[in-house]
């Protein structure tokens, strides 16, 4: 019967693969409309609902720069969003979230066509093992910053990687529209997020000096007789973009308020130190993995040169994983959210070691569908408690938010409302550590007191609420 509806044997792989791509968009935009608006996306909003055309927003984010963050593509994108309605952006984010997962996939070498264990593998890794799933993905401040980011940054490697491996050995005559395409994509993914941009401008280096190296070895000649114009333009374009985040005055002007234990030497140890516990909390289970891989694919090569040869993907993405996480060893205080770039290039490694083990025995074959039929298990489980526990999340987010805008219609100044149930709090919702606390002084009381237009806004426990 499947195989009359869908023909051949391409055919259906093709069809299962793309009802697995469709599966992904729907179940994360499920999650995006169970989120609702939270802290930052309140303040951002209430400065968006300000502006009356796109130069306005421009000038807030131009304010923005001067004063508080370079990181000004991911602003700029939140904003446009923030001034948009709400559904626009669930949309947009699913669609970002998916293309997250084909852009891992597209950089998995030795994978077979339409390869659905893999593309599964992907989906399973990011939603059990992303940094702070709620924060870095579904909430749209942090997924601008994060998910959206982590998107620029990896595309722009994709796009470049893959024009290496068609290069051929002289230029022609579109060398240079293909220089000033690869010098304007760079800038946006050099200008996105401080560590991952990066490890992006890493990653492209190493690429080329691998493609450079190659180029050599097989032809004996000088390696800048391959070097085309666009290679350097494009991580010109990644380093210009990287400057203009990295040197924007509100960078600054921040750092000179942040506070730290140790100053000198001793600051830059306890920062290292720091990291590496943050990497062990991130990432352990994924480590666990990639070494038991990188271990099976050693034992089935003849030796160390072959594997190295073999499986250089997966230590090029493990290399840059290192790297964009001990570059936050050059910030104070980094939140855990910083690791989230880094996350997806340790799973890219993850991922390609596990497409580097051979299945000529078949005990491998049976490991790697095993691997996988467990973790999607785990995960159907996962998904189906936590939905249930968003959706609880939003309701009482919903309730909340009409009667504070009923209170605001008749013109109350000093609000009580209901904070959550302690019950509904799962790993996919941010709204815990976004809730609104007793004290009116509290920070998150604060953005809701502005956002509503309130002189103040107090929380009180569920169980002590009785108005709806």
């Amino acid at each position: 019967m499947i195989k009359k509806f869908f023909g051949s044997e391409e055919k259906r792989k093709r069809s299962f693969f793309f009802l697995a791509v469709a599966a992904a968009g729907l179940l994360i935009f499920i999650f995006n409309l169970l989120t609702p608006l939270m802290t930052d996306d309140l303040f951002y909003q209430k400065a968006v609902s300000e502006a009356s055309s796109l130069w306005e927003l421009v000038g807030q984010e131009y304010e923005q720069y001067m004063t508080w963050t370079g990181r000004s593509v991911c602003h700029m994108l939140l904003r446009i969003f923030l001034s948009m309605d709400g559904m626009v952006f669930k949309a947009a984010n699913s669609v970002a979230f998916v293309l997250l997962t084909l852009l891992i996939y597209w950089n998995v070498e030795h994978r077979k066509r339409y390869d659905l264990r893999i593309y599964l593998l992907v989906n399973l890794l990011i939603w059990m093992f992303a940094v702070v799933f709620s924060q870095t993905v579904l909430w749209e401040t942090g997924a601008c910053n994060y998910l959206w980011g982590t998107v620029i940054i990896l595309g722009f490697v994709t796009l470049y990687r893959y024009c290496l491996a068609r290069a051929g050995q002289a230029g022609n005559q579109r060398d240079l529209l293909a220089a000033a395409g690869m010098l304007i994509a760079g800038i946006p993914a050099g200008w996105c997020n401080e560590n991952t941009s990066g490890g992006g401008i890493l990653m492209v280096l190493l690429c080329l000096g691998m493609y450079l190296y190659g180029r050599r070895k097989e032809n004996g000649t000088n390696p800048r007789v391959f070097l085309r114009p666009w290679m350097v333009s494009g991580i010109m374009g990644q380093l210009a973009g990287f400057a203009m985040m990295i040197l924007a005055p509100g960078n600054m002007q921040r750092a000179g308020v942040q506070e730290e234990e140790h100053s000198g030497w001793f600051a830059y140890v306890s920062r290292f130190q720091k990291i590496t516990l943050a990497v062990r909390n991130n990432f352990l289970i994924l480590l666990i993995i990639f070494l038991i891989l990188l271990i099976i694919v050693k034992y089935q090569r003849e030796n160390w040169k072959e594997f190295c040869q073999f499986s250089r993907n997966a230590l090029l993405w493990a290399l840059v994983f290192l790297a964009t996480c001990y570059a936050l060893v050059l910030t104070p205080e980094p939140m855990p959210r910083a690791y989230f770039g880094a996350g997806i290039f340790l799973i890219i490694a993850v991922v390609q070691l596990y497409a580097d083990v051979s299945e000529r025995e078949r005990i491998f074959g049976m490991m790697k569908t095993g691997l996988v039929s467990v973790l999607f298990l785990i995960m159907f489980f996962t998904y189906m408690d936590c939905g249930a526990n968003l959706a609880r999340i939003y309701r009482e987010y919903r309730e909340r938010d009409l009667y504070l805008i009923r209170m605001a219609e008749e013109g109350v100044r000093e609000v009580t409302v209901p904070m959550l149930r302690p019950a509904f709090e799962n790993k996919y919702s941010d709204g815990y550590n976004s809730d609104i606390g007793e004290d009116p002084e509290y920070w998150v009381n604060v953005a809701y007191a502005q956002y509503y237009g309130f002189d103040s806004v107090e929380g009180v426990p569920r169980e002590e609420w009785t108005q709806y």
